[in-house]
C-alpha cells in the first residue's frame, strides 16, 4: 500500500471500468467486476447501504477512466477511509499537532498577528487577498465561538484555539476526516481550511481563494484546486444526502407521529385476530409510498401509536433477516424496484426488542401502490395520515409535484 503522504496522488483502482456493475448483497450495494467483488488497494469491498452512493462511485471510476485522472476521485477517498481510518491507521494521530502548528490560520489566531505569507500592498492581488483572508477569519471566528459552547476544552499550556482545532478534527466522522486529509495532503492546506470545507463552513471557491491569498498556490492553479475541493465536497454531499433526514429513533418516538413520521405496531401480524393479514402489510406500504410521493419521512415498524415498543418480534419471522427480506420483497413487488435507492431500512434494539426504521426520501417520479388483490392507488401525506388520490386528484398532483414526468 502507498504511504500516507502520497496515498491520494498515487492510489489507483485496478479494474476494467466497462465491466463494472452494482449488485445488492444483503442490505448493502456492492461494485462487482464480472463475478468478482471490486476491492480497494487494502482489500476492502466497495460497499454501502445507499445505491445512490455506490452508483456515484462506479460512474466516477468509469468517467475518470475516459477523461483521465483530473480531480480527486471518489474511489480514492473511499479507499483511504476503508483501508486506513477504519483500520485505526489515521495519519493525523501522531502528526496533527505539527500540522496544526504550521497552519497559517492557527498562527494568526494564536500569535495575535499575521506573520503568514500573503500579497503585499504593492502587488496586484493585495486587495483580493485582504478581502479573502478577512472574510475567512470572520467565518473561523464564528466557528470557534459556536464550538466553544459545544466542546469542553480542558485547561492546558497550549492556546485554546489550538485545542479547539484538535478537538474539531477528532469530532469529525471518518468520511469528513478522509476529506480533510485529502485536501491537507494534496494542497499543503494545513488543517483549518480543510475542516472548514468538510464541515460546510466554507465552500470550494472560498477554500481555493484562501490558498491563493496565502500564496500557497498561484492564481493559474485556481481551476485545478477548485475542482479537487469540489470533488471532496460533492463526495461528502453524496453521502449526507441519503441520511440527511435521519434522526435518532429516540427523538422520532418522543416527537410522535406527524406529516413525516408514522408508527406501525407490526408489518404483517394482526394482533387482534392473532394471524397474518395482508391489510396490515398494505397499511405499511401506503405510508412508504405516501412518503416517497411527498417530502419523505420515516416509518417505524414495531412501535405502537402511543410510542410504546411492540417490537418486530410480534411479526413472528424466524429472524431479523427474514423480516427484512419480506419487507424488501413487498417494496419491490408492490412499489417497484426503481424506488429502492430512495429507501433505507435500519434495525434498532429498544427495551430488549427490535424496531425497524424505514427512511424514505422524496422520489423523483410518481409512486403507485400495486398490491395483488387491491386496486392500484397513489398515496400522499396529508398531515399525519396517508391519503389516496382519485384519478383527477392524482393527475393534478403529478402536474404540480412531477411536472416533467407527466406525458400526454
Amino acid at each position: 500500500m502507498n504511504s500516507h503522504s502520497n496515498y491520494f496522488s498515487n492510489t489507483s483502482i485496478s479494474c476494467d471500468p466497462e465491466m463494472l456493475d452494482i449488485i445488492k448483497v444483503d442490505q448493502d450495494y456492492r461494485i462487482f467486476q464480472v463475478a468478482e467483488a471490486l476491492l480497494t488497494p487494502g482489500g476492502n469491498l466497495f460497499s454501502h447501504p445507499s445505491e445512490r452512493f455506490i452508483r456515484a462511485l462506479i460512474t466516477d471510476i468509469q468517467l475518470r477512466s475516459s477523461i483521465g485522472s483530473a480531480g480527486l476521485s471518489y474511489a480514492t477517498l473511499y479507499s483511504f477511509k476503508k483501508d486506513l481510518l477504519d483500520a485505526d491507521l489515521d495519519p493525523f494521530k501522531t502528526g496533527l499537532d505539527s500540522i496544526s502548528n504550521a497552519d497559517p490560520f492557527v498562527r494568526i489566531k494564536t500569535m495575535g498577528h499575521n506573520d503568514v505569507q500573503s500579497f503585499k500592498p504593492d502587488e496586484p492581488l493585495f486587495n483580493f487577498a485582504f478581502i479573502t483572508l478577512s472574510g475567512l477569519i470572520v467565518e473561523i471566528n464564528r466557528f470557534a465561538a459556536s464550538m466553544m459552547s459545544e466542546i469542553t476544552i480542558e485547561e492546558s499550556d497550549s492556546h485554546p484555539f489550538l485545542d479547539l482545532v484538535r478537538l474539531s478534527y477528532n469530532s469529525l466522522d471518518p468520511w469528513k476526516k478522509t476529506a480533510v486529509q485529502a485536501l491537507s495532503f494534496l494542497h499543503n492546506a494545513g488543517i483549518v481550511l480543510p475542516i472548514g470545507l468538510a464541515s460546510g463552513l466554507i465552500n470550494p471557491a472560498e477554500y481555493t481563494k484562501g490558498l491563493i491569498a496565502l500564496k500557497i498556490y498561484s492564481p493559474v492553479r485556481y481551476a485545478q484546486i477548485f475542482t479537487e475541493a469540489s470533488d471532496a465536497r460533492n463526495f461528502l454531499d453524496c453521502l449526507n444526502e441519503f441520511r440527511s433526514n435521519e434522526q435518532p429513533w429516540q427523538k422520532l418516538i418522543q416527537d410522535g407521529e406527524g406529516d413525516a413520521v408514522e408508527f406501525k405496531s407490526t408489518l404483517r401480524w394482526d394482533i387482534r385476530a392473532g394471524k397474518t393479514n395482508q391489510a396490515i402489510e398494505r397499511a405499511c406500504l401506503k405510508t412508504i409510498s405516501a412518503f416517497l410521493n411527498s417530502r419523505g419521512g420515516v416509518l417505524l415498524i414495531g412501535v405502537k401509536d402511543d410510542g410504546s415498543i411492540e417490537g418486530i418480534e410480534t411479526d413472528k419471522f424466524a429472524n431479523e433477516d427474514k423480516f427484512l427480506l419480506h419487507l424488501w420483497t413487498l417494496i419491490r413487488t408492490c412499489l417497484g424496484r426503481d424506488f429502492s435507492p430512495y429507501i433505507r431500512t435500519i434495525l434498532e434494539k429498544v427495551e430488549e426488542k427490535t424496531i425497524c426504521l424505514v427512511h424514505c426520501q422524496p422520489s423523483g417520479r410518481p409512486v403507485f401502490l400495486r398490491q395483488p388483490g387491491s386496486d392500484e392507488e397513489m398515496f400522499i401525506r396529508v398531515g399525519p395520515s396517508s391519503n389516496a388520490l382519485d384519478i383527477s386528484e392524482a393527475l393534478q398532483y403529478i402536474r404540480e409535484r412531477f411536472p416533467e414526468k407527466l406525458q400526454y
